[in-house]
């Protein structure tokens, strides 16, 4: 049963725009995926949640799984209704004992729970691990908290931004400057959360084979995002990446970082070996070297400032369009479908 119910303050332009996410959030993903899809006949029950819960099952059905969602009855439109793409969706009343012998009912027969709650509150309910278990040795449980299912941090609220906090990847993140900044919420809940369960899911699946047992996946938002940054924690001390003034990944290197074009929009740079360099400077007809770069970059990002304003950011992608120079277009949400590569590989699509 698929239903919402938008709220009342909402204006109705909005209101149209949630009607047809619904709309859209219903049609499966998976026939974009050739062949038979790897997940067909997965089971899996969501427990309709926050940001990397939805998300996670978007993943499983997107390659194949048969999600059902769980939510609350009559419950207003969520912002992560727009992740409902290839599921089904069922009411259930959790404060009812109805509701709860349906959810260990679905659970008996499903392959994965995904359990978007604190630490406790499925055990509160009558809906622990261990008696799901019990019921379904098969069974595998995905609990994805900020903070995992132990320690003094595991009832904490929190938010992705106190998760990339946490992980000490934020000041990083920031290029270190005074005040630390959000990288919006895609980190800890999409990256870190989301992506870590369903990356988790399909070990444990992997490992039912050989066990033919279930089990329960511990997922940490923190210390999933803090894994995603090993290669930053083991380069930390790396001056050339992570110097503050014009390290590589400072967003002031010059031959990686973006720049704006004469019609305002902006290309990215990622011309980091001296023969992309060379090409580089060649398309922008301009007479320095890669030792320029290292010796001289501040002097190499004012030229290549100016430069790139003398032309609009097409002007510029259709130059170097058969040059090896690690030059890209930043696109904007609205243009992605419209790149000749993305329409080539189907990459995306517009409802």
């Amino acid at each position: 049963m698929l239903r919402y119910k938008t709220r009342e303050w909402l204006p109705e332009f909005t209101k149209n725009i949630l009607r047809q996410i619904f709309v859209s959030s219903s049609k499966s993903a998976t026939g974009r995926i050739k062949n038979q899809p790897p997940l067909r006949g997965v089971r899996v029950i969501e427990l309709a949640g926050l940001a990397p819960a939805p998300f996670c099952g978007l993943i499983l059905a997107d390659f194949g799984a048969s999600v059902t969602r769980i939510v609350k009855p009559n419950e207003d439109a969520l912002i992560e209704d727009c992740l409902t793409r290839g599921k089904r969706t069922i009411e259930v009343d959790l404060k009812t004992q109805q509701g709860i012998e349906t959810v260990s009912n679905l659970c008996f027969n499903a392959d994965i729970l995904i359990d978007p709650y604190r630490p406790g509150v499925l055990e509160k309910l009558g809906l622990g691990s261990s008696k799901l278990l019990r019921n379904n040795g098969r069974l595998i449980i995905a609990r994805i908290t900020g903070y995992g299912q132990t320690g003094p941090l595991a009832q904490s609220a929190g938010h992705d931004i106190n998760y990339v906090a946490m992980s000490g990847l934020l000041p990083t993140i920031s290029q270190n400057r005074q005040q630390p900044f959000p990288p919006a919420n895609l980190l800890a809940d999409f990256a870190g959360g989301g992506l870590s369960a369903a990356f988790g899911i399909l070990l444990a699946i992997f490992e039912r084979e050989k066990s033919n047992k279930g089990q329960v996946i511990d997922v940490s938002m923190t210390e999933g995002l803090a894994y995603l940054g090993s290669f930053v924690n083991l380069t930390r001390h790396w001056q050339s990446f992570w110097d503050r003034d014009i390290g590589v990944f400072s967003g002031n290197y010059p031959v990686y970082r973006t720049y704006k074009a004469a019609d305002g929009k902006f290309l990215a740079v990622g011309a980091l070996e001296n023969k992309f360099q060379e090409n580089l400077f060649k398309g922008l007809k301009l007479p320095i070297t890669s030792s320029d770069v290292e010796n001289r970059p501040e002097y190499v990002s004012d030229l290549l400032e100016k430069e790139f304003m003398q032309k609009a950011r097409d002007e510029w992608m259709e130059i170097f369009k058969d040059c090896d120079a690690c030059v890209s277009p930043v696109l904007e949400m609205d243009e992605v479908g419209e790149h000749h590569h993305h329409i080539f590989r189907a990459n995306f699509t517009f409802d």
